[in-house]
């Protein structure tokens, strides 16, 4: 079974084909890809629009895949299930070593 999945996520759209072995995996692709999380567990964000796609590569080659909150920097991580298919992490923020809370959030101005 195919899938065309069409998704907002921050200030982009994606339109993506899925198809995978059995229907309830591209459904599970197709939701999850479908629908990046707009909840910040760290600072309550619910704004959908102060939310952005990030992505990163290390230097052994993973690529790692996040929502990012904008206003307080925290990150939800695409995971990957043993079995196959994905799943958002709940949001955390990142506290470099030796420091014992992280940077203050971002002020945003409202849009006029």
């Amino acid at each position: 079974m195919e899938i065309i999945v069409e998704s907002q996520w921050g200030r982009s759209k994606y339109t993506m084909k899925l198809e995978e072995k059995s229907v309830k995996e591209t459904l599970n692709m197709a939701i999850t890809l479908g629908n990046p999380p707009h909840y910040c567990h760290a600072c309550k964000n619910i704004d959908s629009n102060k939310f952005s796609p990030d992505t990163n590569r290390d230097k052994d080659g993973n690529i790692y895949i996040n929502t990012k909150c904008e206003l307080c920097g925290a990150k939800s991580g695409l995971g990957t299930y043993k079995t196959g298919g994905f799943f958002w992490k709940k949001f955390e923020k990142y506290v470099p070593q030796g420091t014992t809370q992280s940077p203050e959030p971002k002020k945003w101005e409202e849009e006029e």
